[in-house]
This record gives C-alpha cells, sequence and structure tokens, in this order.
C-alpha cells in the first residue's frame, strides 16, 4: 500500500507538521476494512446560557477511495436562530501539502428541506469536493452559535461503518447555574473515556478499528459509541422550556406549542357535526372524520421558525386546506372533539427503521406527528398526512416503536401499533395450468398487517406501473406477460385483494422426454444472508410475516409425475415452513405452502442457523417437479 505523509492539524494549540504524521506511524489496524480515517473529530460547545450556545468543530478526515468521500461532513446547518461564523475546507494531498482551500463564500447555500415543503427557513451550506486522486486529507473548520439550546449536539464517535477514528473528542462547558442531563450508550467497549462535573463533560478516544456491516445487524446507533445531552432549562425558536421527564415534555409542548391551536369556526364545527348525526359508534365517527379531513386537504411542509414545531391553528387549515403533519394532526384532533371524540397529538421518531423515542431520555426527538384515538376496546391511530392510507392502519412509518402522547396533563410513553406475525399475512391462491410450451396462472393475492403496506398504493398506480411491479416481484419467472389485472382496496377491513392472469413461455425446463417445473412459481423467497465466519452482533429481525400459498396446478395432458417435491417441516426460533405437494386427480396437483417469520433479537451464535433456515426455504421454493410423457 502507498505511503503518504497527512496535513497540519492543530490541538490544544500545539502545532504538528504533516511530515511527522504518515502512515507508518499510524495503528495499521485503522486501514483495515476502512474507506476513511477519521484523523481528528473535536467539538467544544460552550453554553453560555439557556438561550445562546457557540459550538466549534474540527474534523480531519484521510479518504482512502471513492466510498470514503462522505466521511468528509463539508458542511453547516443554518436558519434565523443559527449564525455561522466560520466555515472553511483545506485539502492536502498524499505528502501533506495543501492543494486547495475553500472559505464560507465558496460553499453552495440551499434550502435544508425537501420540495414538500412550502415555507422553510432552514438552510445549509455544503460542499461536495471532486479529487483527482486517492488518498487526499480534508479539514473541515466550523463555528457556530444558536439560541436553539433544545438541541445539544448527540456526539457520535464513530459516524458510520467503514471508518476508522483516530482521534475524537467532545467537551461541554456551561455555567454552574445551568443543569443538563446526558446519557453516555455502549463507551467502555470502544474504550471511551469521559470526566463529567457540574459545569460540563469531556470525553475522547482513540484508534477505534473501521466496522463493516452484517446482514440482520443492530442499526449502528444501537451499538456504536455515543453520548446524548440534554439541558434542564432550554430555548426553542423563541419560546422557553424545561422539562426533565416525558411528562413534563409532552406538558410544555401541549402548553407552549398546542394550547389555543385547535379553534374551529362554527360553521366548521356544525359542518362535521352533520356529518356524524345519527352515528353512535365512536369508530364509525372517526372514519368520517378522517375522511372528511383526506378529502378537504392536503399536506405541505411548513418549516418556518417555531413553525416546524408548533402546529398551524386548526382554524387556518381549515381555510387553506392544507397543513404539515402537525398542522393536520392538531386539526384532526379538534373536528374529532367537535363531535365528541377526545384524540391526542402524538409525536414519533416515524421511518422504516422502527426507532424509538428515548424512553430513558427525555429531550426534543422526534420527527413527525400523528393522532391516537383511545376507545373503550382499542387504540386507534390516524395518520393524518395521507389521503390514502385507511383509518386506523398504522405501516413502516410508524409501527411498533415507542411514541409520546401529548395532552393537558403532560406526555405519556406508549408503545404504537405492533402486528404479530399472523396479522401481516398474504394469502395467495392460483389456478395454474401446465401446457408443453407455456404456462397459465389466474392468481388472487390477499394482504393484511404490514403485507398490506406494501400493496394498498397499488390501486393507485398506472396501468403500466402496475404491470412493472408484477414482473419484478416475480422476476424469476422469464418472459412473464401480466394479461389481466385488477386490484380492491379495501379501506374499512384494510385488506388489499389482487387478481392478475399471467402468462409465461419461459418458466418450464425442458429435458428429452421431461418437464421441469417449480410449482411455487407465484411467491418464491430466495434471499439467504450472508456467510458470515465471526458474527460480531446480534441478528435483528424487524418485522415479521405469515404467507399462505394454496395453488392448483394442472399437470400438462400427456404427462405424468415421474418425480414429485418431498414434504418439508420446520419448526425453530426463527418461524415456521411447510411445503407439500398432493395429487388430488389424475390431472391435478394441490401445491401449499406456509412460511411463518418471527421477528426478534437472536444471539449472534444462532447467526448460521438462521442462514440454514433461509437456505432450506430458497432450496425447496426452488425445487422442481418431473413431468414424462405417459
Amino acid at each position: 500500500m502507498r505511503i503518504f505523509l497527512l496535513l497540519i492539524f492543530i490541538v490544544s494549540c500545539d502545532t504538528i507538521s504533516a511530515q511527522d504524521n504518515n502512515f507508518s506511524k499510524l495503528n495499521l489496524s485503522l486501514l483495515k476494512n476502512a474507506d476513511a480515517i477519521v484523523r481528528l473529530d473535536q467539538m467544544t460547545v460552550d453554553v453560555k446560557s439557556s438561550d445562546f450556545m457557540e459550538v466549534n468543530s474540527s474534523r480531519i478526515v484521510t479518504v482512502l477511495n471513492e466510498e470514503g468521500v462522505e466521511a468528509v461532513h463539508a458542511m453547516a446547518y443554518y436558519d434565523k436562530e443559527t449564525s455561522i461564523k466560520k466555515l472553511s475546507l483545506t485539502i492536502y494531498d498524499a505528502n501533506g501539502k495543501e492543494i486547495e482551500s475553500y472559505k464560507e463564500k465558496d460553499f453552495v447555500d440551499q434550502t435544508a428541506t425537501g420540495e414538500g415543503t412550502l415555507y422553510s427557513d432552514s438552510r445549509i451550506k455544503y460542499l461536495n469536493y471532486t479529487p483527482t486522486k486517492y488518498p487526499y486529507t480534508a479539514e473541515v473548520i466550523t463555528k457556530y452559535t444558536t439560541s436553539d439550546t433544545a438541541f445539544m449536539p448527540r456526539w457520535y464517535f464513530l459516524d458510520g461503518y467503514k471508518v476508522s477514528v483516530e482521534i475524537s473528542e467532545f467537551t461541554l462547558n456551561l455555567p454552574s447555574n445551568l443543569k443538563f442531563r446526558h446519557k453516555e450508550n455502549n463507551l467502555e467497549s470502544f474504550g471511551v473515556t469521559g470526566n463529567v462535573s457540574g459545569t460540563g463533560v469531556n470525553y475522547s478516544v482513540k484508534n477505534i478499528p473501521a466496522i463493516t456491516s452484517e446482514d440482520l445487524d443492530p442499526a449502528l446507533i444501537d451499538f456504536a459509541p455515543n453520548v446524548q445531552f440534554a439541558l434542564e432549562d432550554f430555548h426553542l425558536k423563541g419560546v422557553d422550556g424545561h422539562a426533565t421527564t416525558w411528562k413534563e415534555f409532552g406538558g410544555w409542548i401541549y402548553n407552549s406549542l398546542l394550547k389555543g391551536r385547535g379553534e374551529l369556526s362554527p360553521s366548521t364545527i356544525q359542518k362535521v357535526q352533520t356529518l356524524v348525526r345519527g352515528v353512535n359508534d365512536p369508530k364509525e365517527k372517526i372514519k368520517i372524520i378522517y375522511q372528511f379531513v383526506q378529502d378537504n386537504t392536503r399536506y405541505i411542509s411548513v418549516q418556518m421558525g417555531i413553525g416546524g414545531w408548533e402546529p398551524i391553528s386548526a382554524k387556518e387549515v381549515d381555510r387553506v386546506k392544507y397543513g404539515d403533519c402537525k398542522g393536520l394532526t392538531n386539526y384532526t384532533m379538534s373536528l374529532l372533539k367537535a363531535v365528541g371524540v377526545e384524540s391526542y397529538y402524538t409525536i414519533v421518531s416515524a421511518g422504516p427503521n422502527m426507532r424509538s423515542l428515548d424512553f430513558d431520555f427525555p429531550s426534543l426527538q422526534g420527527n413527525h406527528a400523528f393522532l391516537n384515538v383511545p376507545l373503550a376496546d382499542e387504540e386507534l391511530w390516524l395518520e393524518c398526512t395521507s389521503q390514502v392510507v385507511p383509518a386506523n392502519f398504522s405501516g413502516t412509518f410508524t409501527d411498533d416503536r415507542y411514541v409520546l402522547k401529548v395532552g393537558p396533563n403532560g406526555g405519556e410513553m406508549v408503545k404504537s401499533r405492533h402486528y404479530a406475525p399472523e396479522q401481516s399475512k398474504q394469502i395467495t391462491k392460483a389456478k395454474i395450468t401446465i401446457s408443453e410450451s407455456e404456462v397459465k396462472a389466474r392468481v388472487e393475492i390477499k394482504s393484511t398487517g404490514i403485507q398490506y403496506n406494501q400493496k394498498y398504493g397499488l390501486s393507485n398506480e398506472s396501468k403500466e406501473d402496475v404491470e412493472k411491479y408484477y414482473k419484478d416481484y416475480w422476476d424469476y419467472v422469464n418472459d412473464v406477460h401480466i394479461l389481466n389485472h385488477s386490484i380492491e382496496n379495501d379501506r374499512d377491513n384494510i385488506i388489499t385483494t389482487e387478481n392478475i392472469d399471467i402468462i409465461t413461455s419461459g418458466y418450464l425446463s425442458r429435458a428429452g422426454e421431461r418437464l421441469l417445473f417449480a410449482p411455487n412459481m407465484l411467491n418464491r423467497n430466495e434471499y439467504v444472508p450472508k456467510r458470515s465466519k465471526d458474527r460480531k452482533r446480534d441478528v435483528v429481525i424487524k418485522r415479521g410475516y405469515l404467507d399462505e400459498d394454496d395453488f392448483e396446478i394442472i399437470i400438462p395432458a400427456g404427462y405424468k409425475i415421474e418425480s414429485n417435491l418431498k414434504q418439508t417441516k420446520l419448526s425453530n426460533e426463527f418461524g415456521e415452513f411447510e411445503v407439500s405437494v398432493e395429487q388430488i386427480s389424475e390431472s391435478t396437483l394441490r401445491y401449499k405452502r406456509k412460511l411463518l417469520l418471527k421477528p426478534g433479537k437472536f444471539s449472534k451464535i444462532n447467526y448460521d442457523n438462521y442462514r440454514d433456515f433461509r437456505k432450506t426455504i430458497s432450496r425447496v421454493d426452488a425445487s422442481k417437479i418431473v413431468f414424462i410423457k405417459k
């Protein structure tokens, strides 16, 4: 490997020359599996008061290849409450010689929110450096001040896969009259040391080797070293707050951000009360109001100042017919209140990775709001930003995680809807007709739970997009043609029914007078985890599901079975798998299959067992029946 010199960097006011720092002095373990090496990651947070802090950071990264570019982090966020005081990027070549230097004016300045945002004052300055050769070293210096002390930086000593760390340091200073809380996560196993006092903290670590991802491993944040911080008295977009518990946080949100924003005009109240007149079942009332919201509003994000956290008033949403997640949730809550149904504004960390709000560390967390509606016998959940999601359905965006219910009595941490594997069911029934040259199938697929989440959107897609979806779904079937399809989305019962007619001339295999046919042509599971000689972490299966398949197979005319599939039946901690093929008449077979996958966290020592389980499923799903001419 090429040996190269590193850049000049400043630590504790002592200058060390680039010529004194080369790979011969570097712990060689930092090169293994690394796309980049963080030579120095240093941040100092000086909190001056509950509404002002200054943040200084220095990050020096040696980029070894193209994949390591993302580790540079040449960026800074700002808004009306946050001012960038310094921002620079300096590039050094392999010999430690400065080759490029960029100041703040050279950085691209753009909005930090997506296209769906109507109003936002959150912006980002960034610079994407394009190197002429690797390796090179980048030094990023940033300094900013902000009045938003509700967001204390969370320090990650290791910020990604395939990135090693030579030195990482974090310091928090604050006056003795300001109280703070902190939570240490996974520090001991990575050798992070720290000192904590009433006026701050200091943490440091050296020589963390790069780690690589593993199939089905926990989220990086769950096992990598990091520290969380929060002030007991804080400031957010002009609003003061105090909280040390989730109950207090919920109380602050309710009294400072929600209170007084639920008023509706008398005409709107009368309108919705008329809609539910004569309806006594509260669940039906909820569905009617939810449908009213879906029919009369649309989602547009608003991120101006405190508007990034405070909802638009219900009266304003009613007038303009749009809102963000906060505004639409608050609006729906107000409409339900007008018809006598109590509901709760709820904050969630939304996304498919199923991240909970940190139950043990109350602080300003979450990125989305939705609605909780408690009834006598169940809790309903409403996703108020969607015009197509049924009432009382939680998909992968908000399912099975700790969320914060907010009400006049404060906040309460609860779990959002969890779907047991048996509730996330897909039932596939089919009649498959085989001839010597082609295979036809009439297919019906019913989906519920999380499997419904993957299907309901199809009912709104174009014919071309739906056909593409099915061709991708059956990508192991060569030359498949979609003859007809229909998709029914039963929003009341939260179930989709797909009916598809297909034909293929590329699925059968011929060997002399024999035809080879894999009976699972409609729901094959080919996934097998990668081989791992030295598994490092536990196995995490986030969501379970149940597939049940029942196919009637018409044997090609003039043929009989020479070799059939043997019955398979497996049951273990990961799930159940059963397959059988029964000849029910001279011309007809019945193929039945069941796959139940259980969610959970399993010891790393069982990884090979899980891999064997999936290998068996993949092998049996691809196994073939042999037909021979009579």
